[in-house]
C-alpha cells in the first residue's frame, strides 16, 4: 500500500469515527440505505460511466436551512490501470460548483466516495432547482472525459440526516481528519525508529 492510499484510508477511517454519531439510525453498516445508493441502482442515487469511471448513486443532498447550498453524495470506481482525477462539476442552471482540494482523486482499481463518511466534497452553491428534481450534472475526468447525467436533489433529512452540507461543518470534519492522519503517522514514524533502535542495538550485542 503507498502512502498515498495509506492517507486516504486514515482519513476515512477518522471521517467514519466523527460521523457515526450524527449518522444515528440511519446508518448501520454497509448495507444501510445509504451505503447502498452509492454502490447499486437503488432509490435516488444517478449511475453513470466514461472510460474506465464509473459513477455510482450521485445525489445532490440540499441543506434545509440553506436550500441553495448542497453537497454530492456518490462513489467513483476506476477500473482502469491508471489513476484518475475528477477536475470538474458543472450543473444546468449554471452554478458555483467546488471540489475539496480543487479535484477529486480516483485511485487505480479502486474507489473514493463523496459526501458521506469521507472529508472529500463536491458542493453546488446558489443551486436553482425545485425540491425532489433532477438537475442536469456534468463531470469531468482527467482521463475518462466527461459524462452527464441528471441527478436527483433532496433534503439532508431522513435517510440523508447524517450528509453533511454545510461548508462549515465541512471544514471542521476536515480539520479532524488532518489531525487524525498526522498522529497516525506521527506514531507510525516513532514505532519506526524504536524498532530500528533495537535492531541496531541486537546487531552490536551479537557482533561483541
Amino acid at each position: 500500500m503507498t502512502v498515498s492510499q495509506t492517507r486516504r484510508r486514515v482519513a476515512a477511517v477518522a471521517a467514519a469515527a466523527i460521523l457515526v454519531p450524527t449518522l444515528g439510525g440511519c446508518w448501520q453498516g454497509f448495507n444501510a440505505q445509504t451505503s447502498q445508493q452509492a454502490n447499486q441502482a437503488v432509490g435516488n442515487g444517478t449511475n453513470l460511466a466514461t472510460g474506465d469511471v464509473e459513477i455510482r448513486g450521485a445525489t445532490w443532498v440540499r441543506n434545509t436551512a440553506n436550500p441553495q447550498e448542497a453537497t454530492l453524495v456518490a462513489t467513483f470506481i476506476n477500473n482502469g490501470d491508471e489513476p484518475d482525477r475528477l477536475v470538474k462539476v458543472e450543473v444546468q442552471p449554471t452554478a458555483a460548483t467546488g471540489i475539496t482540494a480543487g479535484a477529486l482523486e480516483v485511485p487505480t482499481a479502486g474507489s473514493v466516495r463523496t459526501g458521506y463518511w469521507s472529508p472529500n466534497f463536491i458542493n453546488v452553491f446558489n443551486l436553482q432547482a425545485f425540491p425532489s428534481t433532477f438537475v442536469p450534472t456534468t463531470f469531468t475526468f482527467e482521463r475518462a472525459g466527461t459524462v452527464t447525467g441528471d441527478v436527483m436533489t433532496v433534503p439532508n433529512t431522513g435517510q440523508y440526516a447524517g450528509v453533511v452540507v454545510a461548508v462549515r461543518d465541512q471544514l471542521k470534519l476536515q480539520r479532524f481528519v488532518d489531525k487524525a492522519a498526522e498522529a497516525f503517522f506521527e506514531d507510525a514514524a516513532t514505532t519506526e525508529k524504536v524498532a530500528k533502535a533495537k535492531d541496531k542495538k541486537k546487531a552490536q550485542a551479537e557482533g561483541e
